[in-house]
């Protein structure tokens, strides 16, 4: 019987995806006793068809990090490596398999960022993307795609489930291109050691190594060592092809397209839409679009009819690639904002529970994304005016302070909220922006509302304005915010 494993041509690119399609909605066990029962244990012993004695594969069910590797090694026949050429070097393809997952509610997102390749900070090319050591190693990559959160599933109940041939879409380079220069320019500047995956919109960067003192690299313009980083494709990114590109649901609505045959980024093409009107005041900016004065949404309803979409900012293909999040911030004349800007409710019960960072309320909701801040200045008591536009994202270098922030308050629910009633109201024992000045967590809702003791209840609230304790009592609705005077220093371009 004509054997199919390893049966396909590592010279045509139509060959190996062709093959890869044979691999579909097949349990990785299968793959295994197929391998086991093979002649021929590399893909090089097929072409030469010599059979060689390996002792039988036994595969830990527990090791769901190896999937990767495996398909590579016993489905393409070839060792796992860390060499600069593609894995399929003759066709300059690169194989990557990597994790989907279903949320809770039905939709589908990339379960992790697709890591690329290792970036050598004094051999890669920093000044032409097209010739840098990624886009020869990645310039076509074969994903294969899993479902990597089923319950009770082991490596050997995994299976692919799309198969695609990635080739860089050019409608998102001018944007990759651009998060490249950013990335290179800091390089450039010694600043290495301050690489952020913040710092692309599609396209960034990923620490990468075994942790501890081994991962801490020279840089060329510093003597300052920097972290080991790989370049990736953020998450966000890989959420939008998943969606769009693989899976084939309904097309999304796209900044770019208001201005056809551009050749700009959509954040440059957004500030110069913005940045027409600069000086205006809000009321005269409300009024030229046709926009209510009195809407709750009336910001965020200016902001895309300046910028020429219909439906929501932050539903757009470019918004939900690189997982942006439209802030309309008003400053005085000092360029203090008025208010701290929060961020969306948490659940405490989901909070305490959950004890994955990259999985975590504060990881996804706040360091993950990335920022467009519009700010409206005070110009006279009461009088705002259009002044700034920025793109911003949390940088590396806070990271560790935010993590430390979420474990605090996860460590206060867990032990159970102080509440402490005084002339003002109830107070809690959660550490305000005076202690915590670069994110901190208060009440998100217009009364508060305080179960001081089972079924007694203080406030000007409603229940709807609580949420449940883990130990059931129901305290006002909480969420992280980042402070007014932190925010001045983001604005002022302090943390770029």
């Amino acid at each position: 019987m004509k054997q199919n494993l390893f049966n396909y041509n590592d010279e045509d690119i139509d060959s190996i995806v062709n093959y890869s399609h044979k691999l579909l909605n097949r349990k990785f066990a299968e793959v295994m006793e197929e391998y086991n029962r093979s002649l021929y244990k590399t893909y090089e012993d097929y072409q030469n068809q010599e059979a060689n004695e390996y002792e039988k594969k036994e595969i830990k069910p527990s090791s769901k990090g190896q999937y990767g590797n495996y398909i590579e090694r016993y489905y393409y026949g070839y060792q796992p490596n860390s060499n600069a050429a593609a894995d399929f070097e003759k066709t300059g393809v690169e194989l990557k398999v990597t994790p989907f997952k279903v949320n809770k509610n039905g939709t589908i997102s990339a379960k992790e960022r697709l890591v690329l390749t290792i970036i050598n900070y004094f051999e890669e090319n920093l000044d032409d993307f097209y010739q840098t050591h990624l886009w020869q190693k990645c310039s076509k990559i074969l994903l294969l795609f899993y479902n990597g959160l089923i319950p009770e599933n082991t490596v050997l109940d995994y299976m692919i489930e799309k198969v695609f041939l990635y080739e860089w879409f050019e409608e998102d380079m001018n944007v990759i291109l651009d998060d490249y220069a950013r990335i290179t320019q800091k390089i450039k500047e010694g600043r290495a050691h301050e690489l952020s995956e913040s710092d692309g919109n599609y396209l960034s960067t990923c620490t990468k190594g075994a942790g501890k003192d081994k991962d801490w690299k020279k840089q060329p313009f510093s003597d300052v060592l920097a972290k080991q980083r790989a370049w990736e494709l953020k998450s966000s990114y890989m959420t939008y092809l998943i969606n769009h590109k693989i899976f084939a649901s309904h097309e999304q609505e796209s900044v770019l397209a208001t201005a056809k045959g551009t050749k700009k980024t959509f954040t440059q093409l957004i500030e110069e839409k913005i940045l027409k009107y600069e000086g205006w005041r809000a009321e005269d900016l409300y009024d030229a679009f046709g926009v209510p004065r009195r809407s709750k949404s009336r910001n965020n309803l200016l902001i895309r009819k300046m910028i020429g979409i219909t439906g929501d900012i932050e539903n757009t293909q470019e918004f939900q690639k690189a997982n942006m999040n439209l802030r309309v911030i008003s400053v005085n004349k000092k360029g203090l904002p008025t208010e701290d800007s929060p961020f969306k409710v948490y659940d405490f019960i989901e909070l305490a529970k959950n004890d994955n960072w990259e999985e975590s309320h504060v990881f996804q909701e706040i360091c993950d994304k990335r920022y467009m801040f519009v700010v409206f200045k005070e110009e006279e008591p009461g009088e705002y005016v259009l002044s700034q536009v920025k793109f911003w994202g949390f940088p590396e270098r806070l990271v560790d302070e935010a993590k430390r922030v979420w474990n605090e308050t996860r460590t206060i629910i867990n032990e159970g909220v102080q509440l402490t009633q005084t002339k003002k109201g109830v107070s809690t024992n959660f550490p305000q922006s005076k202690v915590n000045k670069f994110l901190f967590t208060k009440i998100h809702a217009s009364n508060s509302y305080y179960e001081i003791e089972k079924n007694v209840f203080v406030g000007k609230g409603k229940l709807s304005d609580t949420n449940p304790l883990p130990d059931g009592r129901r305290i006002t609705k909480h969420s992280f915010w980042i402070p007014k005077k932190f925010l001045k220093d983001i604005l002022d371009g302090k943390w770029d």
